[in-house]
This record gives C-alpha cells, sequence and structure tokens, in this order.
C-alpha cells in the first residue's frame, strides 16, 4: 500500500508560517536540509493536491523543530495547525455537513463529541494513524498511537541522545482546539497529556468541556 500523502493546502501553510515568522533564508535553508528543495522557487498550491509523503512530514516537523528549537517551534506549529484546521474546512464542507444551524441546537458536549468524531475519522484517512477517542465526565480524550507529529522527531532524539521534557504535538493540538471552537462557539482547553517524543506509549490529549 502506497504511503499517505498531505494536502498542498496544509504543507503550503506550514511553510508560508516558516518564511513570516523565520524569513525567507531560514526557510530555505528547512527546504533544503529536508530535501525539499522543488519548494524552494514554487509554495505548493492552496488545494487538497497530494504532495510529500507522511514519513516526509514528519521528517520536515523534526527539521523545524531542530532548527528553530523547541521555542522556536511552537508558535509555527500551533498557528499552522489552526489555519490549517480551517482550510480543510473550508476545501472539504461534505466532511462537516452538520454545521451551521443543525449544530448549533445540540447540546455543547455532544457538538463537542461529533466534531471529534470528524477529526478522528479525518486523521485516520489523512495520515493512516491509529486514532482513539474517550469522554469522561469532565473532558474527551483523543488518542494517537503512532503519531506522525513527533515521529521523526522522537526518532532524531534516540539518534543523538538528547532528552525531550515537553510534549511536542503542537499542531493536532491546535487543530482540536480551533475546530471545537467552531463547533461550540467558545474556547476549550486543550493539553497533550502525554508525548511518545518525551517517552510516553501514545499521544494522548485532554479537552476540557
Amino acid at each position: 500500500m502506497a504511503e499517505k500523502r498531505i494536502p498542498a493546502m496544509l504543507l503550503n501553510i506550514l511553510l508560508t508560517q516558516v518564511e513570516d515568522m523565520m524569513g525567507r533564508r531560514s526557510l530555505i535553508m528547512l527546504l533544503r536540509q529536508t530535501g525539499l528543495d522543488e519548494y524552494i522557487d514554487k509554495a505548493p498550491p492552496s488545494d487538497d493536491t497530494p504532495t510529500i509523503t507522511v514519513g516526509q512530514y514528519s521528517e520536515l516537523l523534526a527539521n523545524i523543530y531542530e532548527i528553530f528549537g523547541a521555542r522556536g517551534a511552537k508558535p509555527i506549529f500551533l498557528r499552522g495547525g489552526r489555519l490549517g484546521a480551517a482550510e480543510i474546512r473550508k476545501q472539504r464542507p461534505a466532511q462537516f455537513a452538520l454545521g451551521g444551524a443543525a449544530l448549533k441546537l445540540l447540546p455543547t458536549a455532544k457538538r463537542m463529541r461529533i466534531v471529534l468524531d470528524k477529526l478522528v475519522a479525518q486523521g485516520e484517512e489523512m495520515y493512516g494513524a491509529t486514532y482513539g477517542l474517550a469522554e469522561e465526565e469532565d473532558a474527551f480524550y483523543l488518542s494517537i498511537a503512532d503519531c506522525h507529529y513527533c515521529a521523526a522527531i522522537a526518532h532524531h532524539a534516540r539518534q543523538t541522545n538528547r532528552r525531550i521534557n515537553r510534549p511536542v504535538c503542537h499542531i493536532p493540538t491546535a487543530v482540536i482546539a480551533e475546530m471545537v471552537e467552531w463547533a461550540t462557539g467558545q474556547k476549550h482547553l486543550v493539553e497533550e497529556t502525554s508525548c511518545i517524543a518525551v517517552g510516553d506509549p501514545v499521544c494522548r490529549f485532554r479537552i476540557a468541556k
């Protein structure tokens, strides 16, 4: 089975954030280090066209983390995640057909459940990863067993005997927060409570009700 590929719009958003926050020279350095020279002079389109593989995407995130450090990478990942979620929703309206008036009639927790179920299905389809969703009285818990967001970051850290002390999956944290806010009209605290990059068995996100 061929490896899944990242939609062009998500790659475009991520590279744009690198250039906006770190400058053109930093973007070129990143692309060359990741072996993505083809995007130096021609940015990926802002559409659903398949681009790099999930493995290349994970390597790109790892290089962003290594080049700019944990502090520099975090705002790139957070903004890229939020903008990416909004763009996916815009370009794939059929996947969010319960938006608008129908969704607003439901209780907040039900709205959250619907949109989180859609994120789980979308993540499995788009990235080929294993997602899970559980609900407790005060929160939802979304998990990614084979997390592509931190796979290469964790691998690089092991190779160089470096320790990562804090969760690094800021992109899915931002995606979840943006989608839940869209569904409910309210901000909900989203925290990554375990991360493969720091040695946990899965990446897990707590979404407060």
